[in-house]
């Protein structure tokens, strides 16, 4: 059983293996708090431009409601993002995975919002966050999400 702290200890390339060989759990129905986990060794993830995109993930307290499918930044109440939840193939791994579709959200950007959850358990997702660049392009960074306790 994978845990939040074996990801944080996990290098890249590990991370790699986990969320590509981990079957994918049942979808989650509760709120969890993120963490950004490290960038995906491609030259555009660790690009000045990208690295400008991730200050929020990689600074800010976030976290994803599974229940109102938005994400939160620094308290659950201050949502944003809202997304529709599917199942299928990742578009940059060969796997199985929840994406994240921002078709239903009101954020100016929404058509660039493209991001991927793996259940690994009912408490810990790894996710894969990116934007839309076409086909098996714009994964950026690994991030976790760990079940927060189910107080509003």
């Amino acid at each position: 059983m994978t845990t939040m702290q074996a990801l944080r200890d996990s290098s890249v390339e590990a991370l790699e293996r986990i969320y590509r060989d981990a079957p994918l759990a049942p979808a989650p129905s509760r709120r969890f708090r993120g963490e950004a986990l490290g960038r995906v060794a491609t030259r555009f993830a660790r690009s000045a431009a990208v690295t400008a995109l991730l200050v929020p993930w990689e600074r800010v307290p976030f976290g994803v409601d599974f229940v109102t499918h938005t994400w939160f930044f620094f308290h659950t109440r201050m949502r944003m993002g809202h997304f529709r939840l599917e199942a299928g193939r990742s578009r940059w791994r060969d796997t199985d995975t929840l994406r994240m579709r921002y078709d239903v959200s009101r954020l100016p950007i929404r058509g660039l919002l493209y991001d991927e959850a793996k259940p690994l358990d009912e408490t810990l997702c790894l996710g894969l966050g990116g934007i839309n660049l076409g086909r098996g392009r714009g994964d950026l960074f690994f991030f976790a999400l760990e079940a927060l306790a189910d107080r509003r």
